[in-house]
């Protein structure tokens, strides 16, 4: 009951700040070490093991650093994006981890027309791809993050109960956004975390001098979530046959 007072009591005394809110965030993604046990396991089932491709996968497992992404909000705008991706020797170097965090891909939010897609190259074509609003369970759990008060919750809608992603999202910054398509709750999302990854926001600048721009991603071809399902299902499909 406490802490829903305090929720309810968060959420009031931010109504005014949230008029003429603005922000840029700064999320670290990492994810756990694979073992080299999993590693192992994964080599043994290759059937070009002991060859440059076996290599090429272990390097692969193993080669997850930290990356950095970036949150840009307005009033009724947000877009996030994952830092340009680093070379080594003028080579792009491959990261798992970066894949996790976005990629190449740019989601975009608005409130006020309530779209809500991503930036992507999929299947060789620039598609703006619709993301369905996630359906959220708000617990009473609440835990620091900095210097903010943040409330759990829940994606109740996730089939993978090993990777169900849990949200730490404060009412303090009152907008409904978050990185990648972790947004909808009554709150910034501050942090997720799915099965040894983590998405945590390290640096929050609010209402800057310089006023923040957001330009929508409208390059590509709007497609729906539907659709890209089933582009995808039939991908599969194809690539068992060969």
């Amino acid at each position: 009951m406490k802490t829903i007072i305090i929720f309810l009591l968060l959420c009031i005394s931010t109504t005014l700040f949230s008029q003429n809110i603005s922000g840029k965030i700064t999320y670290v993604v990492s994810m756990e070490p694979i073992s080299e046990k999993i590693i192992d396991s994964v080599s043994k089932k290759n059937i070009l093991k002991k060859t440059r491709m076996d290599k090429w996968v272990q390097n692969i497992l193993k080669n997850t650093p930290n990356v950095n992404a970036f949150l840009s909000f307005s009033k009724e705008e947000s877009l996030y994006k994952v830092e340009d991706e680093m070379q080594n020797d003028g080579k792009s170097i491959f990261n798992m981890n970066r894949i996790f965090a976005g990629g190449d891909n740019k989601y975009y939010k608005n409130t006020a027309t309530k779209e809500q897609f991503r930036e992507s190259s999929t299947f060789g074509d620039l598609l703006l791809i619709e993301m369905l609003p996630k359906k959220w369970q708000i617990t009473q759990e609440t835990k620091k993050i900095g210097n903010y008060v943040c409330f759990k919750a829940i994606d109740i809608e996730s089939k993978n109960t090993k990777m169900k992603p849990l949200v730490w999202f404060t009412p303090e910054i009152p907008v409904s956004f978050g990185p990648k398509e972790f947004s909808g709750l009554p709150g910034l999302v501050l942090l997720v975390e799915m099965h040894k990854r983590r998405i945590e926001a390290t640096k929050i600048i609010l209402n800057p001098a310089e006023e923040i721009e957001i330009t929508k991603p409208e390059k590509g071809k709007k497609i729906t979530a539907e659709e890209i399902e089933k582009r995808g299902k039939s991908f599969w499909k194809r690539t068992r046959k060969q």
